[in-house]
């Protein structure tokens, strides 16, 4: 098989043109996308308000061989101070349609949004999952979740493109979930939109409870404050509580909350949230991960690994 040549710059920027005109941007500051506000420029940037936008721009990055990114809601990402050197597809698709038995819903729709829309009008199944930052498909990328439940839950199916071929739908079973992962992760599809279920519930009971677990969420993680969320990934250990030993538990026993490099920090009510005080580079955040990880190694032999991911060099 011919791995199609590398397209350069000048022509992806023709081409894109071409078929986007206006809504192709050079050197876009990702820091303006990303919960962290860190980040240097993408080279190139489109945002894809609608699904045949996001077909073609990955179709033609794919195609021409060029460096792409799917960038949804920017919660889970650490973006280099030198940027992107290549094309960033926003997914900026947001519509919402409730059926009988499920909610068809775009990947680029709000996750916390979408959890608000499903709590006021009794739509039951996300109320755990209220507070967690990006969007939609970023969660099924990830399959996110909180307090016991995850979006594996709730899937029934989702529109997929394999970069390349033309949109499918595929059922839950497909996506093999685990904790913090789909294969996704491995196959590089993107989510176009999904069908997640529900139950009928009552809306004010619904509210009492995502209510009530935004506010334990702000007990313990940053109001104002710039992050990703927790950064590493809890370690999965059958006789822990919902199965998983707490990275934060650890961070927290090497002394985790004390520290700091440069404007990147330790979150002082989470071990396992890193901060951007409001100076941070992706540099400080990188050193200031890589110590913890560090600490951890040396006094317990676990191995953290990040829940965020790296973009860039």
């Amino acid at each position: 098989m011919n791995t199609p040549a590398i397209a350069s710059t000048d022509k992806m920027i023709a081409l894109l043109k071409s078929r986007f005109g206006d809504k192709l941007i050079e050197n876009q500051a990702l820091s303006e996308y990303t919960t962290f506000k860190i980040g240097g420029p993408a080279r190139l940037f489109i945002n894809c308000h609608d699904q045949s936008d996001l077909v073609d721009a990955v179709n033609l990055a794919h195609s021409h061989n060029y460096k792409y990114f799917i960038l949804g809601g920017g919660s889970n990402l650490l973006v280099s101070d030198k940027g992107f050197d290549g094309l960033i597809i926003h997914v900026a698709i947001q519509s919402l349609r409730t059926e009988d038995d499920f909610i068809l819903v775009d990947a680029g729709h709000d996750w916390e949004e979408y959890v608000d829309y499903c709590c006021a009008n009794g739509l039951a199944g996300v109320e755990n999952m209220a507070g967690i930052k990006g969007s939609v498909g970023g969660a099924i990328y990830g399959n996110a979740g909180a307090f016991g439940c995850s979006i594996s839950d709730i899937l029934l199916e989702a529109e997929i493109l394999r970069p390349g071929d033309s949109p499918r739908w595929e059922k839950n079973n497909y996506f093999a979930f685990s904790y913090r992962n789909s294969i996704l992760k491995r196959t590089k599809e993107v989510v176009l939109r999904a069908k997640l279920k529900y139950e009928k519930s009552a809306p004010e009971k619904l509210i009492s409870k995502k209510d009530e677990i935004l506010a334990l969420r702000d007990q313990r993680h940053p109001e104002n404050d710039c992050s990703a969320g927790c950064f590493f990934k809890n370690i999965e250990k059958a006789d822990e509580p919902y199965g998983k030993l707490a990275a934060g538990k650890l961070l927290e026993q090497v002394g985790a909350k004390d520290m700091q490099v440069g404007g990147a920090q330790v979150f002082p009510k989470h071990a396992n949230i890193l901060i951007n005080s409001g100076t941070a580079s992706a540099e400080d955040v990188r050193k200031l991960a890589e110590i913890l990880k560090k600490r951890v190694k040396d006094e317990y032999g676990y191995d953290l690994e990040e829940e965020i991911t790296y973009l860039g060099d």
